[in-house]
């Protein structure tokens, strides 16, 4: 399960909801994404996508009618949002849409999924089924990625390291979007170098703050503090020094 909230500025936020089944067994892809500057320029997507052929679309059919109908301008211009999408998806691309109205769809087609597919879940496809299946989550997954705009955002605002857990959490789960690259980290191993390697004098309390830090971040934090640090002339960084970086 992938859960990410996301702002673009003040006015444009959103947030989205991804659910993987095993490819083992036979429950559909649940996607839900909602943003855009709502109630009145609304990005609402929701869908329930076989792995399998033999999935029935019956119930999800009469929901998506019954939806549909009091829902104006729905269809997307975006290509890879047909691609991925099911003809029962609900979507809205930058139209008016009254919140009401999407709690209640996104209501009815979660509930729908969670009762006729995740609760009575058992490992059922067969190893035969299981290699398409596994490539029908990776076409998903490989559309997503290749035009989720957020990935920009997150390069920008955090650097490749941070994008890169944030894509490692999105789409690494089995089966996996890809392998790790130079690009991506390994969280268990990120770079921690000592004062003597780098020619700075750090603190127990500045060291302490390091420890403190989510994994994914202390190496930039330490990156950033060292070079202010060297921009100032400073040979010492204190606990102090690295929180006045950050304000």
């Amino acid at each position: 399960m992938v859960l990410e909230q996301y702002t673009v500025n003040s006015k444009a936020y959103g947030i989205v909801l991804n659910i993987y089944p095993k490819p083992e067994f036979a429950i559909p892809i649940f996607t839900f994404q909602l943003g855009g500057q709502i109630p009145d320029k609304v990005i609402f997507v929701t869908d329930i996508i076989p792995i399998i052929k033999s999935q029935s679309d019956i119930g999800i059919s009469e929901i998506y009618k019954k939806h549909s109908s009091g829902m104006n301008n729905l269809g997307s211009t975006q290509e890879w949002i047909n691609q991925i999408c099911t003809k029962n998806a609900i979507i809205c691309q930058y139209k008016p849409l009254e919140p009401e109205k999407i709690l209640d769809a996104l209501t009815e087609y979660l509930c729908f999924w969670r009762d006729t597919y995740y609760l009575p879940a058992e490992p059922v496809i067969s190893e035969q089924d299981q290699k398409p299946a596994s490539e029908n989550i990776l076409k998903f997954k490989t559309l997503l990625h290749a035009n989720d705009a957020g990935l920009e955002i997150y390069l920008k605002k955090f650097g490749k390291e941070m994008m890169a857990v944030i894509e490692s959490a999105a789409f690494g789960s089995e089966p996996a979007l890809k392998k790790k690259t130079d690009v991506e980290i390994d969280n268990s191993n990120l770079s921690e170098q000592s004062s003597s390697d780098t020619g700075f004098i750090w603190t127990d309390e500045a060291e302490q703050y390091i420890q403190d830090a989510p994994k994914f971040v202390r190496s930039k934090i330490r990156e950033n503090a060292e070079k202010k640090a060297l921009e100032l002339g400073i040979k010492e960084i204190t606990r102090s020094f690295i929180e006045n970086l950050r304000k």
